[in-house]
């Protein structure tokens, strides 16, 4: 959610003269406590909200990101069948190192899902401290890098090279494939505020579901939300 947070509020700033500030990633559950205890403004959110964390706060989703697995430079295969892909959790592929994310990471939902099976295959490998487990994004990134034979789960649109996304089964991730329903491993993305901050957060907001917003969120690699949702 960040560099599409950063886009957004640099071009609202040079619209409006509106300062606004993109503090680090925090994760969903840091971003809706720092909502609604009002410490900022909108809090960033990649997965749904639990009932808990919903009170008093309005939600506006913006745009769905493809999770992708992310290559190392190194890595010699472009195109992983599922049934690879449940050997690379379970550590019995050969020549690939998968690097995990951690429990809360909402990328993890979204590959899961569409992969029945994958979650368990995961929680049994991160337990059995075979396999480096990351916490943020800038960590999974750097990991990717300088491990041999690398893989990771990662968001597409922030995904920069060397590293590269893999296909699975065949299909690419894209913004088109994900558009077309032949890629599946996606997450929303959006924000929540405090209703009583919604007057300082309408110039964001409003840019980011216009049709100038939405062509700026394509373009970062992210697909926008359809018109009126």
């Amino acid at each position: 959610m960040t560099p599409l947070a950063i886009a957004l509020a640099h071009e609202v700033s040079a619209g409006t003269g509106l300062r606004v500030r993109v503090e680090p990633s925090i994760g969903t559950g840091g971003g809706v406590a720092a909502a609604r205890d009002g410490a900022v403004d909108l809090g960033l959110v990649s997965r749904p909200l639990r009932p808990e964390e919903s009170a008093g706060l309005e939600r506006v989703d913006l745009a769905r990101d493809a999770v992708v697995l992310a290559a190392a430079p190194d890595v010699p295969v472009d195109d992983l069948s599922s049934d690879d892909l449940h050997r690379l959790y379970r550590g019995e592929l050969r020549g690939l190192t998968v690097l995990l994310r951690d429990e809360a990471e909402s990328a993890n939902a979204a590959l899961e899902a569409v992969h029945p099976g994958l979650a368990e295959e995961r929680r049994r490998s991160a337990g059995s401290g075979k396999l480096r487990v990351l916490d943020h994004d800038d960590a999974m990134a750097l990991a990717l890098a300088t491990t041999p034979r690398a893989v990771g789960v990662f968001s597409l649109a922030a995904l920069r090279p060397p590293l590269r996304p893999l296909r699975i089964d065949g299909v690419a991730p894209s913004a088109e494939s994900v558009d077309r329903g032949r890629w599946r491993a996606v997450r929303t993305l959006g924000v929540v505020f405090r209703p009583e901050r919604r007057d300082r957060v309408v110039p964001l907001l409003a840019l980011a579901t216009s049709e100038r917003g939405r062509a700026l969120i394509r373009s970062l690699g992210y697909l926008p939300m359809e018109p009126g949702r």
